[in-house]
């Protein structure tokens, strides 16, 4: 269903169903990619010039970070409030250009005296200034700006052209250790590219506006609180690394590497409902008002607990498997550290969907700074304990306190929210018996049945989840599994019961 209206100005939206397959179109070109490019890549090039090319992308990605702000968060709200008027959502681009035009002129100042006075630095200057560039393209691609709209099509077309050029430049262009110039440059184009394409497009939905009309003033307190809270998000996601790096060593950090890049991935595919849902519950709660707000809250989370219960059980049960496939005999040792590390695929999602979809769109932003400061110093704190007492697993379950305290708070702060939703009901309960039925049923799988060849033993253990967990579901009569059973009846004509 499309939303569709008399006025005009007003942008037509694809279903949310339409734009969360969408979504995941995107993340698994995200994960795909890398498995095609970086095995070649870090072969042809070789350790050194690989890293190279990755440690000057990282000083980047944080002047990209810095000169952005909050806005590609920010700006994602503000334009799915605006985006049924012409005038406003012009006015709101423009505004948020001129912030970001200040910020990218005094990060590129900045960045300039770093590469030329910093002595550390001038091996890699020739690197710096070929990347220099993606700063500007990278803050200025107005990825916001289609993501509030939800033109989510567009999107997902665009990026996937962009990825299928990443993969034939660097197979037809990287030959020798001494391409890596060239591998640098790859992503600058293609940066370039994607913004060309964005602002080019951004003439179907924006006028001009007079400078005079703007109000950019408005916009710095929520733009810098939204951007504390992505820096302290950035340090706790890092620290863990650095932290098991300067204690224990460089295996230990493979091993922690491999944990939580799984479970990371997971916790990708479950938030990617979440990353579709806010401009519409933005638009919804400015036009419809709070109740409607509330239903599709609530639609929102049984849909998201309806994948982050089997997940949770599911990675438990079948670690081992994944990381023999992914990673080999030799992170066998990952295994616990995955199973360990599994209660964040109930933590951060969430605490995405309380942060997020509740006290972000209420203009709460402030409290959400607030919860993941708090988790992140409560990470820096257990880690720093944790790890010299018990290695790299410590971190794990550094990161697994910080994450269930920084949901403690969000939901502490949004509790009022979360009673008006009706989110704690029968229906979650459901849910989690049929999580433990299917726990079940995989554990008398394993003592049962041996299965040594391990896609097999995985693509059957995921078969026995599956079933296990739908059959409970339907059982149980959960809402989310008869509605959908109800609409497949209705679009094969059969009589709904």
């Amino acid at each position: 269903m499309q939303l569709k209206s008399s006025n005009p100005d007003k942008i037509e939206c694809k279903s949310i169903k339409a734009n969360f397959v969408l979504n995941n179109i995107r993340t698994f070109f995200n994960l795909l990619v890398p498995i095609i490019i970086f095995p070649y890549v870090s072969r042809v090039l070789g350790p050194d010039s690989l890293g190279k090319v990755e440690f000057v992308n990282s000083i980047a990605a944080y002047f990209v970070l810095f000169t952005a702000l909050g806005i590609p968060t920010y700006g994602i709200r503000e334009v799915a409030r605006t985006r049924d008027s012409l005038v406003e959502r012009s006015k709101t681009v423009a505004e948020l250009t001129c912030v970001l035009l200040f910020t990218v002129l005094a990060g590129y100042a900045v960045y300039f005296c770093v590469i030329f006075a910093v002595p550390a630095l001038q091996g890699y200057r020739s690197l710096f200034l070929i990347v220099c560039p993606s700063i500007a393209l990278s803050d200025f691609s107005y990825e916001w700006f289609y993501t509030g709209i939800e033109d989510q099509s567009y999107i997902t077309k665009r990026y996937i052209f962009t990825k299928i050029i990443q993969i034939v430049c660097v197979f037809l262009l990287i030959k020798s250790k001494s391409d890596y110039f060239v591998y640098a440059a790859i992503t600058v184009g293609l940066n370039s590219i994607s913004t060309l394409f964005n602002v080019f497009r951004l003439r179907k939905y924006v006028v001009f506006v007079p400078f005079k009309s703007l109000d950019i003033k408005k916009h710095l307190k929520p733009v810098l609180i939204i951007f504390a809270s992505l820096v302290a998000v950035s340090v706790y996601m890092q620290i863990d690394v650095t932290m098991i790096g300067i204690f224990i060593d460089d295996k230990a950090v493979g091993l922690y590497t491999v944990a939580n890049r799984i479970i990371r991935i997971v916790i990708m595919l479950l938030t990617s409902l979440g990353a579709v849902m806010i401009p519409r519950l933005e638009n919804v709660l400015k036009n419809n008002g709070e109740e409607e707000f509330f239903k599709l809250l609530k639609k929102s989370f049984n849909y998201t607990w309806l994948f982050i219960v089997p997940s949770f059980f599911g990675v438990i049960m079948t670690a081992q498997e994944v990381v023999l496939l992914f990673g080999g005999a030799e992170y066998e040792p990952s295994v616990l550290s995955i199973q360990l590390l599994s209660p964040i695929l109930i933590f951060v999602p969430l605490a995405y969907i309380v942060g997020l979809e509740i006290l972000y769109p209420m203009r709460k932003e402030f409290y959400y700074t607030i919860s993941v400061s708090v988790a992140a110093v409560i990470n820096i704190i257990f880690n720093w304990i944790m790890i010299q007492k018990i290695g790299f697993n410590g971190a794990i379950i550094g990161t697994c306190i910080a994450e269930f305290s920084g949901l403690l708070l969000q939901m502490f702060f949004a509790r009022k929210y979360i009673l008006q939703t009706g989110i704690i009901c029968a229906n979650t309960l459901k849910v989690c018996v049929s999580g433990v039925v299917m726990f079940a049923a995989l554990l008398v799988f394993g003592r049962f049945f041996v299965i040594h060849f391990v896609v097999i033993r995985l693509f059957v253990k995921f078969t026995v989840a599956c079933v296990a967990f739908v059959v409970s579901l339907l059982f149980l009569r959960e809402t989310v599994c008869c509605e959908l059973v109800n609409k497949i009846r209705k679009k094969t004509k059969t009589k709904c019961v």
